[in-house]
């Protein structure tokens, strides 16, 4: 899933620019919802071999982004049904969101993708959500026809490969956060020991975190590593002492 996530979050951030009232009330919803759709190419939801064709032609000539755009747009055809939930009910929206409305009108869909890609390219989308795509992922790599047309198979098996590891990275980097919560519970203490137990629990975590993380990435790619931890060890200090 690690590897989705961040492609995922551009979701929120394309239906901000084309509808900020829409986005922010689907704000309490994760959009995971879109997850099968995107990750299908939609032939997940689609049973008519001819709307598969059609809509294959279009996805496979157009940037590896696409699929997202067109599924904000699928979401602001449905701005009216979606309003009528309660903002607060993430569940129903989630529910109602993860099944397509049947049938698609795929022309029209379409148009409005196409166009809506070209009013709100990815470099533009707010909250820098371009930006948190990695330079490895295939959203990326794909996004420049020219750099594409030179790219050969061993470059992809290059880009596959940092694009695997940075994954890796951060799933450890999840594990190690969880890690770090439970330790803060376990042995959290009265407020007048706090300070003392919160800077042993830090300087312990990060004693555990660079003797797993230090070689294998180094002094250049361990230092944005040491300033996001050093940010969760304040959020941890900050429980002990407030």
């Amino acid at each position: 899933m690690t590897g989705t996530e961040i492609h995922l979050q551009l979701l929120p951030a394309i239906l901000y620019a084309v509808d900020p009232v829409l986005c922010k009330h689907l704000s309490a919803t994760q959009p995971f919802f879109a997850l099968a759709a995107t990750l299908t190419l939609y032939a997940h939801d689609i049973e008519e071999y001819g709307d598969i064709a059609r809509l294959f032609d279009f996805l496979l000539a157009s940037p590896a982004s696409i699929p997202l755009y067109l599924f904000a747009v699928i979401v602001e055809s449905r701005k009216a049904e979606l309003l009528e939930i309660e903002e607060d009910e993430p569940e129903m929206l989630h529910y109602i969101l993860s099944k397509l409305p049947k049938p698609l009108k795929l022309e029209s869909l379409i148009q409005r993708t196409s166009e809506l890609y070209q009013q709100h390219p990815p470099e533009s989308l707010p909250n820098r959500a371009w930006s948190r795509v990695s330079t490895n992922s295939v959203l990326k790599t794909t996004h420049d026809p020219v750099q594409l047309a030179k790219q050969t198979l061993a470059d992809g098996e290059v880009m596959f490969g940092k694009q695997a590891a940075e994954i890796r990275r951060a799933d450890d980097w999840k594990r190690r956060k969880l890690r770090l919560r439970l330790l803060s519970r376990k042995y959290r203490r009265p407020a007048r020991v706090a300070t003392f137990g919160g800077a042993t629990i830090a300087a312990v975590v990060i004693a555990y975190w660079l003797r797993g993380s230090a070689g294998e990435m180094g002094l250049g790619g361990a230092l944005p590593v040491l300033s996001r931890l050093r940010q969760e060890v304040w959020g941890v200090l900050r429980g002990y002492v407030f």
